[in-house]
């Protein structure tokens, strides 16, 4: 019998929003895949090793690539299912960790999809988005009734800031200059709001975008109030 690949949502950074049920998911699995960053950090294992003992289960790491070619994308995609499939082939549960919520720009995605395809068994464990995090670290509303809220990724955020009610823009990192100066373009300076690493030690809070670091994290969220 097969194994089944769990998708465990971690939350933005404080393990006490982690689920019961994401909790449940990595005590009973043996596999943990997780994500690294560039500078080999496991951000969302960190995060869930505060709850849930890791000493007994084996470790994925997964590096994940940073780029827009399509093709080599592909083949580490690929490459990373490839690597996940041999326990699953072996009967054994394996769960993907990943920050904030699994369905909103999540690696665990695209592996799902090509396992799937594969034939092997996927489910979602959902979880406290980052930006909702941010929302309440920042003691505002995201919406209210009959106002839009629009998520956008600040590699393509177009023309979304004229658009009516608020606005989200995620993984700011080096496009941030960038992403204020088209702030400051739409007049919408005052109305904007941002943090950085929200949920982990190095954690800051903006409530002025003037005082944002240009050289802050890849993981800043702003939140624009329209």
């Amino acid at each position: 019998m097969k194994g089944k690949f769990y998708g465990v949502s971690v939350g933005s950074g404080d393990p006490q929003l982690m689920t019961i049920k994401a909790v449940k998911t990595i005590e009973k699995c043996n596999i943990i895949a997780t994500p690294i960053t560039n500078n080999k950090k496991m951000l969302a294992f960190n995060i869930a090793s505060q709850i849930v003992d890791m000493s007994q289960k084996t470790i994925l790491p997964l590096n994940f690539l940073m780029t827009r070619d399509t093709q080599k994308l592909n083949e580490s995609h690929n490459n990373i299912a490839d690597t996940i499939a041999q326990y699953l082939i072996d009967g054994q549960d394996v769960a993907m960790l990943n920050l904030g919520d699994i369905s909103v720009y999540s690696t665990f995605a695209y592996i799902m999809e090509i396992l799937t395809e594969r034939g092997f068994e996927c489910e979602m464990i959902s979880g406290v988005t980052s930006f909702c995090t941010v929302a309440a670290k920042l003691n505002t509303s995201l919406t209210t009734m009959h106002k839009p809220i629009h998520i956008l990724p600040a590699s393509n955020i177009g023309d979304a800031l004229s658009f009516e009610g608020t606005k989200v823009i995620m993984k700011s990192g080096k496009e941030l200059k960038n992403i204020v100066d088209e702030i400051k373009k739409y007049g919408l300076q005052d109305k904007a709001m941002a943090v950085q690493n929200c949920g982990l030690p190095d954690e800051k809070i903006y409530k002025k975008i003037e005082d944002i670091d240009l050289n802050s994290s890849y993981f800043t969220t702003i939140i624009i109030k329209d």
